[in-house]
């Protein structure tokens, strides 16, 4: 085996533990803690494994912060609470004060991962769906022109820059 397909296989393996690893935990809290079913976890966090390194092999992978993937999903939890809120809070008002518009995003964040996890999360967002993506800008349909977009999309463009240990 040459040394470049080493590096090459010693890399797929890391990068296939780790994912294994977090494809485990996310069983582990999807189960509750529960180990009965560890074999069916077995099969499937294998099967995602695979699927993840035939998706997005290893080489392509950035690096990742764990303490600024750490940060992301809780202010990203904090965010998605506080905006479902709002949401309930909207649907429950007999004549919701909807002002819908489709706003145009700046994308300041590198093409592959750190794009697609900043566009990801942005639709999910309460209020927000992503509709297109065009070069370096997302079209965004916002439930109310009011709401401070351009500020929400930029806090979010430095938590997931964080992950990626991006300078913004």
């Amino acid at each position: 085996m040459t040394p470049r397909r080493q590096l090459s296989s010693a890399r797929t393996s890391r990068s296939a533990l780790r994912r294994a690893g977090v494809f485990a935990l996310f069983w582990l809290v999807a189960a509750e803690g529960n180990l009965s079913a560890w074999p069916l976890a077995l099969a499937g966090v294998t099967a995602a494994t695979a699927a993840s390194l035939w998706l997005l092999p290893a080489k392509t992978l950035p690096p990742i912060s764990a303490g600024g993937l750490l940060r992301f999903l809780v202010w990203f939890v904090r965010q998605s609470l506080a905006g479902g809120w709002q949401v309930a809070l909207l649907a429950l008002q007999p004549r919701p004060a909807l002002r819908p518009a489709l706003i145009e995003v700046p994308l300041p964040l590198s093409p592959g991962l750190p794009r697609l996890l900043f566009t990801a999360a942005l639709s999910l967002m309460p209020g927000t769906l992503g509709v297109r993506l065009q070069g370096d800008t997302l079209l965004v349909h916002v439930l109310d022109r009011e709401q401070p977009l351009a500020d929400d999309a930029a806090r979010l463009a430095d938590r997931v820059a964080a992950v990626f240990e991006e300078t913004r």
